[in-house]
């Protein structure tokens, strides 16, 4: 099995206005990328992830969790970053990458990737004097 991971570059909050969950939701992006077994498998500029890690909490924390899909209000498009189980484990996919080498990856592996990531959204939005328990509640 891979190991996965989740990271970015640049948080920018320079297109926040107001201060609603909404607001830091889809003004905080950066530049996303996802990386298994050392290879780069998406790569996204601007990519909401605080939005991300709001979707991934909320996805861990469901008991009765399936695949994931990414719904962003920044993308007209569901599943630009997507978790789907299958028999041979869980698969990252990207309605953006079709061409994704086929990983098999442990649910250990995938769920310590989203909160690797959520763990680091917070720590970035304490950083910028933000509450990351009101931006990041469901």
């Amino acid at each position: 099995m891979t190991e996965v991971e989740m990271t970015y570059d640049r948080l920018d909050s320079s297109e926040l206005r107001g201060t609603t969950q909404a607001d830091y939701l889809i003004a905080l992006d950066a530049d996303l990328q996802v990386v298994a077994a050392h290879q780069a498998l998406y790569e996204e500029p601007r990519f909401p992830v605080v939005e991300l890690a709001r979707s991934l909490r909320v996805w861990l924390a469901d008991p009765s969790r399936g695949d994931f899909e990414f719904e962003s209000m920044s993308f007209e498009e569901v599943g630009s970053i997507a978790f789907r189980q299958t028999r041979q484990g869980w698969v990252f996919g990207s309605i953006f990458a079709s061409e994704l080498p086929p990983m098999s990856l442990e649910w250990a592996d995938v769920e310590l990737c989203c909160r690797q990531l959520i763990s680091r959204v917070e720590e970035d939005l304490a950083g910028l004097g933000i509450n990351p328990g009101e931006v990041l509640r469901q």
